[in-house]
């Protein structure tokens, strides 16, 4: 159950993952201790043991999100491999290439996302019903691949037999469907399964839709919502203290070519769902190592998504050239790492960096970001963390660099998180410091 902490604030609402918050006088703070980018002991998930079913061809972007936060929620995520179907092994077709989402991305485990989040995953034919308290079926075209798979359809029966709460997310109701659960259920799901859905169960057009311990969502976009419904069928007292928190707020992330996936997708569903408005402003790198098709204007992440997001609708944020962002248009920038950060240095672009602080802005980075705050001369007498690669640009440019300790930290108009394992205290930084 939920330990519901005795502040309503922000700082409170982040203390009750039951994560160690470390405060000076001066006002720096720090998410520290054990718990850092690991499953989080308190939440409505606590003790749950959570089964994400993928097969190939899944969808990048929730696999992601979910990753991220089922541990921070308390749960725990195991992704459950629909494996041994091997006609739909994606771009390009290698025998052994095994489980891949509509971008490329595996789950066995995430790549570059550490701590104990990311440490559970195994062939479905192995996974026992009974040992799961929440089933996931994840949404893309995955669906399709095991819709046909008599396994599958044994496995959420039985499930469904042990009262576990079930969710899917777009098309992922299909293998639902056949195992005959959403039957007369109230439920919602994309173009890909509504008309089906009209016809057998009670269709509904919104985003996120509960039907005891059934749980269905529309779209890629609801996922973070999902996951708190979900939440609530665990734990009926769960409040999501989070939803719409940053309304008003405007939190712009600069962006060019060999970002970091999940740095980029998990904040950016994060926020949308604390209220927060979202500009991409793009810049063009030193080079594209992934170019895209000839006259196509896309970045490119390390890991296959790309910016126009291919998952997120644009409707959902603003998307503009970095130059064009006026400085009244925002009010804390966020630095992506991987390679993003390296372009920002040898463009020129960090120096923007430096305009936006002295216009009283916010600026937050992660992983490699602190290399383009140390370029744009921020860090001296900050105290920052980031990956371990930064710590050479952030101590020879006066500043203090622990990223053996701080999870994420504010000192004053800088906020930091250490790695793509922390995107969840990053975002509770971010919140924080914006309120």
């Amino acid at each position: 159950m939920q330990i519901q902490s005795s502040r309503s604030d922000a700082l409170g609402l982040a203390e009750n993952t039951g994560i160690e918050i470390v405060r000076q006088d001066d006002g720096f703070v720090a998410w520290a201790g054990e718990y850092g980018g690991n499953n989080k002991p308190q939440g409505p998930l606590s003790g749950q043991r959570v089964g994400v079913i993928v097969a190939s061809e899944f969808s990048d972007f929730q696999a992601y999100y979910l990753a991220s936060y089922i541990g921070e929620l308390g749960g725990i995520c195991e992704f459950l491999l629909v494996d041994w179907v091997k006609w739909k092994y994606v771009r390009p077709n290698l025998e052994g290439k095994g489980v891949r989402g509509q971008w490329d991305l595996k789950v066995d485990p995430i790549p570059v996302v550490g701590g104990d989040k990311n440490a559970a995953w195994k062939s479905l034919i192995d996974a026992r019903a009974a040992d799961y308290d929440v089933v996931i079926v994840i949404g893309g075209h995955s669906a399709d691949v095991m819709v046909t798979e008599a396994p599958v359809h044994e496995f959420l029966r039985a499930c469904a037999e042990n009262d576990a709460v079930i969710g899917a997310i777009g098309a992922g109701s299909m293998p639902l469907i056949r195992a005959g659960i959403m039957h007369g259920k109230r439920c919602t799901g994309d173009r890909t399964v509504d008309y089906m859905l009209k016809k057998i169960a009670n269709f509904e057009a919104g985003r996120v839709v509960t039907d005891a311990k059934l749980i269905t969502a529309r779209a890629t976009i609801d996922t973070p919502e999902f996951l708190r419904a979900l939440c609530r069928a665990v734990d009926p007292g769960f409040k999501d203290g989070w939803r719409g928190r940053l309304k008003g707020k405007k939190v712009l992330l600069p962006v060019s070519d060999d970002f970091e996936d999940i740095e980029l997708i998990v904040p950016t569903m994060e926020l949308l769902h604390r209220g927060a408005e979202i500009i991409i402003g793009r810049f063009a790198g030193e080079f594209k190592s992934r170019p895209g098709l000839i006259g196509v204007d896309v970045l490119h992440g390390n890991f296959g998504t790309t910016i126009p997001f291919q998952e997120i609708p644009d409707g959902e944020y603003v998307l503009k050239d970095l130059a064009d962002v006026a400085m009244s248009e925002f009010d804390l920038a966020l630095i992506t790492g991987a390679f993003n950060p390296w372009n920002m240095v040898v463009t020129g672009v960090s120096d923007w960096l430096g305009e936006a602080i002295s216009a009283g802005k916010l600026i937050a980075s992660i992983c490699h970001g602190p290399i383009a705050l140390s370029a744009a001369n921020l860090v001296e007498g900050k105290r920052l963390t980031g990956w371990e690669a930064s710590r050479d640009s952030v101590e020879i440019m006066g500043g203090v660099f622990n990223c053996g300790e701080w999870a994420a930290a504010i000192d004053g108009n800088i906020v930091t998180g250490r790695s793509p394992a922390e995107v969840p205290e990053l975002v509770d930084a971010i919140s924080v410091a914006l309120s």
